[in-house]
């Protein structure tokens, strides 16, 4: 079977992987509905503050090899096991370090805040490194593993979340329950996934630079987001981490779709790219990067005289709902500008990387002014500028 025909994403295999993650993401929302039943406010600020902050670390493991694989692999032939052999050992010695410091909190003291922050930290790096299993295998053309480790975590997830209401589990048993969850289906996500051996120093090199490169905007993407409960937890609006939070899971859902549609679609790209479609690929990018700009700016202006006309400091959920969901379709733009901007070879990675940086920057310098006034809508408001920033920058490289 050839490389086209492997992973050709046809309807059937689109809606089973998109279902999969759906199930996961559902969940995922029916579990917080749960926990905030479950636990005082007080205990759903500091669950909130700490998966808000370092959620972005399932980025650091997940997304550079993510896209290593998905591109290096299905264009590769004889290297084919020893490039997944090197992936394999990110998912099984990676958390390990984390884990074991999680563990060594929960003993020593068991409801700190040091311990939720390690036991959220060791969740998310375990999480990260699931969902890099998955790829993997997808790009050596398995695809039903996929669908399966999702809805595990899902229904697990779930399950964690009810004990937490009937059982009176706090924010470090439930957390310390997802590092066991993660744990376990990443030991079965190993099994079928080669060991490649001993890869040549030259093949290690090759994808610790595309790992790096291809990592680093997703990487900051999230960082921003954490960048912004950090702001917000060091503000008198504190209190609405856990408002944010709760919303943030929304934009988390939806970001995930385009970003799950993006990651199927990779491998095909990746060798789109190397053929006589790529300038095809590139002026439709530039489209995109236009209105992309064009939609963040008619979004700043409009979101800036909401919160002067009274939104600011709001604990609405419901506005900050609409403020999040009204920017998506902007940020969705810009990230399909980054998408293929990413995978058109070594200049396009360096420049995408680049042009994240600069709207981290943007984003927590704009964070800085607005959320002391305005809370957590300000924070919202300041995630406003990722998408304009990147807009621009991509606007002058495509």
């Amino acid at each position: 079977m050839t490389a086209v025909a492997e992973h050709r994403i046809g309807p059937r295999r689109l809606l089973t992987l998109l279902g999969g993650r759906a199930t996961f993401r559902l969940l995922l929302y029916g579990s917080a509905g749960v926990l905030v039943a479950a636990w005082s406010r007080e205990d759903f600020n500091a669950y909130g503050a700490a998966v808000g902050a370092v959620g972005w670390l399932s980025m650091v493991v997940q997304s550079g090899p993510e896209k290593a694989a998905l591109t290096l692999i299905p264009r590769a032939r004889r290297t084919r096991e020893q490039l997944a052999g090197m992936l394999r050992a990110v998912v099984a010695y990676v958390p390990l370090p984390f884990t074991a410091a999680a563990a060594a909190g929960l003993v020593l003291a068991p409801n700190s805040t040091v311990t939720i922050y390690l036991l959220a930290i060791a969740y998310y790096i375990g999480l990260g490194c699931g969902m890099l299993g998955v790829a993997v295998h997808r790009a050596l053309g398995r695809y039903t593993r996929d669908t399966v480790h999702f809805s595990l975590l899902g229904l697990g997830m779930i399950a964690l979340a009810v004990l937490a209401f009937t059982a009176g589990l706090r924010p470090s048993g439930y957390l310390a329950g997802l590092v066991a969850l993660v744990t376990m289906l990443n030991l079965a996500l190993l099994r079928g996934l080669p060991r490649g051996g001993g890869p040549s120093r030259t093949l290690r090199g090759i994808l610790a630079g595309t790992v790096a490169l291809m990592g680093a905007a997703d990487v900051m993407s999230n960082a921003i987001v954490g960048t912004l409960f950090v702001e917000l937890s060091l503000s008198a609006h504190a209190g609405q981490s856990g408002d944010l939070y709760l919303m943030i899971l929304g934009w988390g859902f939806a970001a995930s779709v385009v970003y799950t549609v993006q990651r199927i679609y990779q491998p095909r790209l990746a060798l789109l790219m190397t053929s006589d479609g790529s300038d095809q690929a590139r002026v439709l990018a530039r489209r995109v990067a236009n209105l992309a700009v064009g939609a963040s700016s008619l979004w700043l202006v409009l979101a800036g005289a909401a919160l002067a006309g009274g939104l600011a400091g709001t604990r609405s959920l419901i506005a900050l709902g609409l403020l999040l969901a009204s920017l998506l379709p902007a940020n969705a733009l810009a990230s399909f500008g980054l998408f293929v901007l990413e995978n058109s070879g070594k200049a396009g990675l360096r420049y995408s990387a680049k042009a994240v940086v600069l709207a981290w920057a943007a984003v927590a310098a704009l964070g800085a002014l607005v959320i002391p006034l305005a809370g957590a809508a300000g924070a919202v408001y300041a995630l406003g500028a990722q998408g304009f920033v990147l807009g621009l920058a991509l606007r002058r490289r495509i």
